[in-house]
Parts: C-alpha cells; sequence; structure tokens
C-alpha cells in the first residue's frame, strides 16, 4: 500500500507551549483490514455538537494499522472524536478522556464491525450502533424495495424494523441515561424519517430530563450538558406554543373503516368531534379509549363524535382491537396515508384534536377530567 500523511500533525498537543497546567497522553490506535479504506482522520466533535474539526489525518499501513497521539489537559471532561474516512464509510464515534489508550479493530465493513477497547463509553456507542443501525439498514433496504410499491408484506416489514430501532433506542438510553454514550443515542431520528407515524413513539422530552440529570452527576462539567438544556427548553416552548394555538377551516381528509366505507370529517359539521390519533399496540392508546367510552355515551346525544385515525400498519391488528374493545365511533384505518398525519402535524401518539360547531380546532387533552371540561364547553 502506498504511503502517505495527509496531515504533518498526526501527534497533536491540545495544550499551549509552555502551559503549567498537567496533560495526559492519550492514544487512539488500531487496524482495519479487508475494506477498501486506505486512510484515516481524526475529528473532534465541537461543543455545541454541531460542526467535527479535523484534527489530525494518517495512511492506512500495509497491514491496515493507524495510530494517533496527541495530549489532552487533565481536568478536561470527556469529549466526542471520530475516525472518519475519505469514502462513503460511516464514522465511528468515540468519547476520549484524558490519558485515555483506545484500540479499535475491524474487518470488512468498518462500522458494523469494529470492535473498541479502552473506552467504556465509546464500547457502549459500539454496542448500540450495531443494533440500532443493523435496523435502520433493514428499513432502508425494506423503504428502496416498496419504492412506487403498496404491498402490504413490506409495509408491516418496514413497520416493525422501524419499530425495533426506536424500541432499541429507548431501551438504550434509558439503561445508560448517565452515559455521554446515552446523549449520542438519543439524537438520532432515522426510523421516524421513514416512518411518520412513529414519531413520538421513541425519544421524549422525558428521556432528554432524565439525560441531562444522568450526565450533571457523572460529568457535571462536561459542555454537552448545556445542549441538552437548551433542547429542553426549546421542546417545552414548542409544546406551550402547540398547546395554546387555535385552528379553524381544518383540513379535511376522508378514511375508509373496516367495512371500506369512506367517512369524510366535514360530514360532522356541525357537532363537537374529537379527532384522535392513535394505535392498537398502545397501552396508553388502549387505555384512552376505555377511559373515552363513557364520555362519548354522555354526550354522543348531545352532538359529540369521535373520528378516530388509527396509525397502525397492521389492519387485522387494528381490527381486533376495534371489535374487541367494541368501540361505538367512528374508526378509520389511515396505513399508507403520510399525507394525513402530515395535514395535523401527528408527531407523537396518542394525539388528538377538539374540533368545535364552528370548525374552530385546537389540541384536545387526554386526561378525562380536562377533555370532558372542554366538551362541555362547546356542547
Amino acid at each position: 500500500m502506498k504511503r502517505f500523511i495527509f496531515s504533518a500533525i498526526a501527534t497533536l498537543m491540545l495544550i499551549s507551549c509552555g502551559s503549567d497546567k498537567a496533560s495526559h497522553q492519550t492514544i487512539i490506535e488500531g487496524r482495519f483490514v479487508g475494506s477498501n479504506v486506505d486512510s484515516v482522520f481524526l475529528e473532534r466533535v465541537s461543543d455545541t455538537f454541531v460542526n467535527p474539526e479535523r484534527i489530525a489525518a494518517t495512511a492506512l499501513a500495509e497491514n491496515g494499522a493507524f495510530r494517533f497521539s496527541f495530549d489532552i489537559e487533565e481536568s478536561t471532561s470527556p469529549r466526542f472524536y471520530k475516525l472518519s474516512f475519505p469514502d462513503n464509510t460511516r464514522p465511528v464515534t468515540l468519547v476520549v478522556a484524558p490519558g485515555d489508550n483506545i484500540r479499535l479493530e475491524a474487518a470488512g465493513d468498518i462500522f458494523l464491525n469494529y470492535t473498541v477497547e479502552g473506552s467504556e463509553e465509546s464500547a457502549l456507542i459500539r454496542e448500540f450502533n450495531n443494533e440500532y443501525f443493523a435496523s435502520c439498514d433493514r428499513l432502508a433496504l425494506i423503504a428502496e424495495t416498496m419504492a412506487g410499491s403498496s404491498k402490504a408484506i413490506p409495509e408491516r416489514q418496514a413497520y416493525l424494523a422501524a419499530r425495533n430501532a426506536i424500541q432499541t433506542q429507548v431501551r438504550f438510553v434509558g439503561t445508560h441515561h448517565d452515559k455521554l454514550a446515552a446523549f449520542y443515542a438519543m439524537r438520532h431520528n432515522i426510523a421516524e424519517q421513514y416512518i411518520p407515524q412513529l414519531n413520538g413513539y421513541g425519544i421524549t422530552l422525558a428521556h432528554y430530563n432524565t439525560v441531562l440529570e444522568g450526565i450533571t452527576k457523572s460529568y457535571p462539567d462536561s459542555p454537552y450538558i448545556a445542549i441538552i438544556e437548551r433542547e429542553i427548553a426549546d421542546a417545552e416552548a414548542i409544546h406551550s406554543l402547540s398547546n395554546s394555538i387555535e385552528y379553524s377551516s381544518y383540513p379535511d381528509i376522508e378514511l375508509e373503516d373496516m367495512y371500506k366505507v369512506k367517512h369524510r370529517l366535514s360530514s360532522l359539521d356541525g357537532k363537537v368531534i374529537m379527532l384522535y390519533f392513535w394505535t392498537a399496540e398502545s397501552a396508553l392508546c388502549n387505555t384512552i379509549n376505555a377511559d373515552m367510552k363513557a364520555l362519548y355515551e354522555r354526550y354522543h346525544d348531545a352532538g359529540f363524535e369521535v373520528y378516530q385515525v388509527s396509525a397502525d400498519r397492521d389492519v387485522s391488528m387494528w381490527i381486533e382491537a376495534v371489535r374487541q374493545q367494541q368501540l361505538p365511533w367512528i374508526s378509520l384505518f389511515a396505513a399508507g396515508r403520510n399525507d394525513v398525519f402530515s395535514l395535523y402535524n401527528v408527531v407523537k401518539l396518542p394525539m388528538a384534536y377538539l374540533i368545535d360547531r364552528e370548525g374552530n380546532m385546537s389540541i384536545a387533552p387526554l386526561d378525562m377530567k380536562e377533555l370532558e371540561n372542554e366538551i362541555k364547553k362547546h356542547i
């Protein structure tokens, strides 16, 4: 293999010359064989977690070996670094602390096959990547197969692959909430990009708060704490704003029930309508169904109606749930209708709107006492 060096500085000093602050030599080394990669870049992720800074580069030796050695100030909190490559190989993310001696090995596809020693946090990131991105890769392959097709089986497979990726993410973040690896893991939303109906199933504001508490205890000087705090504040502001917005002239939709009978939302004009997005796979949704039946029976004759939209991919599961629960209102199926969920900005499930007799629409509370109070205002 032709040897060449992209940077004259493979050994990097991160402290200024003449500084009397203690530092530790930090090493990232390893061997990548069996891939098309012939060089590797070392990048440090900024404290604002926006853009990585390339700090060194080297060619792989003939046996695939590489080595980076640099000093980090002793008091520095662990930071994210990346090993990136000149082709389309996905970068490897590491958590690096002063004095770490991290070794990586990979044969074939680096991202899917690498192992890492010498950094517990980096090993956790590898664990997350292996499971999460394996599901995402399956999802991408299914999505490619589904392009231009409306076959139910691939759609079901896509839904399951996306759900598995999200469950992996939620489980990992919950288990390792006091680790920087959890901060890394909760920032991915690949599955939701493929299946918008699953928005809200995965990482929530509660997870952000839990990770904030955990990392604050584990790494009180971490610059990433400020990022989490800012993102929590932004999410809370958006949530507060969305709850205060009222809409008029709601967008109309038409969907089919289990008997293939079409129901248009606008056909209910003049009633007090609860537009309710749900999934039969959610225990919370099913609990709300049970609690809401009492309200429906109490106020239906006075003009209250429910227009329930399922985000389920499995039509048989949805039908079974509607029948078992004996849902008395209009229950409709929206598989493959991403436009419906986009129209109403459905970012989580369950989610509901209340439409009054004049067509004004507002976010509906899913607490039954609060919902009843809102219904009473408009009946």
